[in-house]
């Protein structure tokens, strides 16, 4: 019998890989997403996408899309909190497991480890150990399409917000920056790829900032809604 499992989604190419990796395992059964948003915002933090196109990607995808709604400045009791309410719930329908897409920083996943044995669950990390390298040429040789959607901009140029994560991307950027922004030099958002039913027609906007211009982030808008 398959382990039922909740994908922690953030809507980049990370976490489409590690989507991908376990729906294509069979001792695994995905049930959902599930993603942070703000009440306030309507978005996915630090990230900035508007949770709508969230739901249009699990959609593409076919799974429902967990969202737990953070108030304004939520501490890390309310955030912590939050979660383990809806981690409670996956609980009753027998889920105990939440998938997660990083790949090497230890000190996030000893956090999430802590905070999901607090709240009786456990992590699995499909990705992890595997090496940027590995990872960045999956996704491309896979086949999984994402526009960059957010910028440090102590590293990277306003000029690839709304860029292609593609092989033109990779080998511009400076060899200090993980191939993968897995320290935040940029964020993603995956609209084709394999375990999409159909892509999600999208392109970038406008350009705002966040932080007092420490990040730069990209307005995603529909290539024929014009949403």
């Amino acid at each position: 019998m398959s382990e039922k499992v909740i994908v922690s989604w953030s809507g980049g190419k990370d976490s489409a890989l590690a989507l991908h990796r376990m729906i294509e395992d069979r001792r695994y059964e995905v049930k959902g997403l599930i993603s942070t948003t703000s009440e306030t915002t309507g978005r996915l933090p630090i990230h900035e996408v508007k949770t709508t196109w969230l739901r249009k990607q699990a959609d593409a995808v076919g799974l429902p899309l967990y969202e737990v709604p953070l108030p304004p400045d939520a501490s890390n009791v309310i955030y912590e909190n939050k979660l383990k309410e809806q981690w409670h719930t996956f609980k009753k329908e027998g889920i105990d497991t939440i998938v997660y897409a990083d790949l090497f920083l230890e000190d996030i996943r000893k956090y999430r480890d802590q905070l999901l044995t607090k709240g009786g669950m456990k992590g699995h990390y499909p990705l992890w150990g595997k090496g940027t390298a590995k990872v960045t040429e999956d996704i491309i040789q896979l086949g999984y399409e994402a526009l960059l959607t957010t910028v440090d901009t102590e590293v990277l140029d306003h000029k690839w917000l709304g860029h292609h994560y593609d092989r033109h991307f990779l080998t511009s950027i400076s060899a200090e920056i993980d191939q993968c922004g897995e320290h935040g030099e940029f964020h993603t958002f995956v609209f084709a790829g394999p375990i999409f039913q159909n892509s999600v027609p999208v392109k970038g906007g406008e350009v705002f900032e966040t932080m007092e211009g420490r990040f730069a982030h990209v307005e995603l808008k529909g290539r024929q809604s014009g949403l």
